[in-house]
């Protein structure tokens, strides 16, 4: 089974949906007297240590690939390219969410509650937005090359190439 990098056309529909969502649930608070808008640096912080810990399992992989490993479990090899995949379409998603409330209520920043809050989405917006681009960045090293020879040609090893012999 081969794995299919996450297209682009698909994550800029996931971080449209979005921004859609983020500016009606911004719609929808500013609407009420909850104080639900924005978030906390801490939030952030966790997401970058998602990504900076994406990464570190992406390199191994890599360094795998690359052969300068010589074992790499399979397993940890599967959960960093599903990992990957998680924190690209739920990056480009939140970086939406965040960039949805931000567009609603960038209007309102003279309050000093929604200054705060526009800021801490900003950030946050940009940190999950670097977390996407991890996500892609481990999926492409996550690739495995195809084997000897160039693509659609047989390698002597497989069944029908120019290793096999007449019966």
């Amino acid at each position: 089974m081969k794995a299919r990098r996450t297209s682009w056309a698909v994550l800029v529909c996931i971080a449209g949906a979005g921004v859609a969502l983020g500016w009606a649930f911004a719609r929808f608070i500013g609407l009420t007297n909850l104080p639900l808008l924005g978030t906390t640096y801490a939030a952030s912080g966790i997401m970058f240590l998602l990504g900076v810990a994406l990464l570190i399992m992406g390199f191994t992989v890599r360094r795998y690939v690359k052969g300068h490993l010589k074992y790499l479990d399979p397993a940890r090899a599967f959960f960093t390219l599903a990992s990957a995949k998680a924190l690209c379409v739920g990056g480009f998603f939140l970086a939406g969410w965040f960039s949805g409330q931000i567009i609603d209520i960038a209007s309102k920043s003279e309050a000093s509650f929604f200054r705060h809050a526009l800021i801490t989405c900003a950030v946050a917006a940009f940190v999950c937005l670097l977390d996407g681009i991890c996500g892609i960045l481990v999926e492409k090293w996550c690739q495995i090359p195809p084997p000897e020879g160039k693509k659609g040609q047989k390698s002597p090893s497989q069944p029908g190439g120019a290793g096999t012999q007449a019966a």
